[in-house]
């Protein structure tokens, strides 16, 4: 909004010295991480009392954590007040006319929506177990996915050598042209993934605000590095005009998050739900792919990988064998069942997204 604005008092010739500020990419991803960190603190509590009052509350599941007894009651959907701040800070200091910032910004709240129907209906049958079905799930997030895929092979603002091209971390001259359909296959199949490993990680007072945070973190560092010409060149990537706007939406959306913390480091007051983890899931799923780092994900968001693999191998590989292969899945819920306390859980977890997170920003150089 600020942008256009901006862009009006120019065109009618208007060049105050201060607007130049708002210029700077920096200073809005900045800006937008404030924003939200801020009016995510300031109404969180109101919000609280509200969703209490509604008696949108949490209804836990003893079969997976031994003490999820102990957390029923607690408010939940609090992924709803994170896509407000978000979109008021995108509002504020993104420019909305940007295909970058649209189509990152249309995944988070889509898919928040999908989840807010699905936390509405467990509160309504008051059972975890009974949200929506597995299949209705799977539908509504593929009705945005494929035609996301389709948009990204076809008419994404990416170069069109961009948009169906793997391209290696770590390797600067390796490009592997897969063309539109088994590309777009892939897109749909990573896409997916993501938002479920997100969805299954969210299972502890603040497991999936910490990495979410350094992914979408790193993920914005390369949405400014793209949108730079000087820096683009000399690192060796591709220069993306416009990109720089996935930086505001990672600084936004990194502001929400810390913000939530507040109300939801143990012993959390507020849960984000299914509203929170699948429209977090779908933010990081298109910031890869916009970046076209969609291959560092399982390296920076190692912590979500490892929840739905975990989580896999019980399903479908204990299934068949007829017993557990692991203590419990996915793997956070295997140490509590351990006796290790969730915040010692929850802050190791922290540490090891810090060190990927780390290990993965070495490939904006090491190429």
């Amino acid at each position: 909004m600020i942008g256009l604005l901006i862009d009006i008092l120019r065109e009618h010739g208007i060049h105050p010295g201060f607007l130049r500020i708002f210029d700077y990419i920096t200073f809005r991803m900045l800006m937008a991480a404030v924003t939200a960190l801020v009016l995510e603190v300031a109404f969180g509590h109101t919000f609280i009392v509200f969703l209490y009052r509604a008696r949108f509350r949490d209804t836990g599941g003893d079969y997976l954590s031994l003490k999820t007894s102990d957390k029923r009651g607690t408010p939940t959907g609090g992924g709803l007040l994170i896509m407000i701040v978000v979109g008021v800070s995108l509002l504020i200091w993104g420019r909305l006319t940007n295909p970058y910032l649209l189509a990152a910004a249309s995944s988070f709240f889509y898919f928040g929506v999908v989840g807010l129907f699905d936390d509405w209906q467990k509160v309504r049958l008051k059972s975890s177990l009974y949200g929506l079905s597995q299949i209705a799930k799977t539908l509504l997030q593929l009705a945005y996915i494929v035609p996301f895929a389709a948009w990204f092979v076809t008419m994404s603002p990416l170069p069109a050598s961009h948009r169906h091209t793997f391209f290696l971390p770590f390797v600067k001259d390796f490009a592997l042209d897969l063309g539109p359909w088994v590309f777009g296959a892939f897109v749909v199949f990573t896409f997916f993934s993501i938002v479920n490993a997100v969805n299954i990680t969210d299972g502890m007072d603040g497991l999936v605000t910490g990495p979410a945070v350094l992914t979408a973190t790193l993920y914005g560092i390369f949405g400014y590095i793209l949108s730079n010409a000087v820096l683009s060149k000399y690192l060796l990537f591709t220069f993306l005009p416009g990109a720089g706007e996935l930086t505001i939406f990672a600084g936004a959306l990194a502001g929400g998050l810390f913000g939530f913390l507040w109300f939801n480091a143990y012993p959390a007051e507020l849960f984000m739900g299914d509203t929170g983890s699948m429209s977090i899931g779908a933010a990081l799923s298109s910031l890869a792919f916009l970046t076209r780092q969609e291959l560092l994900f399982p390296i920076v968001g190692g912590v979500f990988v490892a929840s739905i693999f975990t989580s896999l191998v019980q399903e479908k590989i204990g299934m068949r064998l007829g017993r557990r292969v692991l203590v419990r899945a996915p793997l956070h819920h295997a140490h509590a069942y351990k006796g290790i306390a969730e915040p010692k859980v929850v802050v190791r977890y922290w540490i090891v997204s810090i060190l990927l997170m780390l290990i993965a920003a070495i490939s904006i150089k090491l190429r």
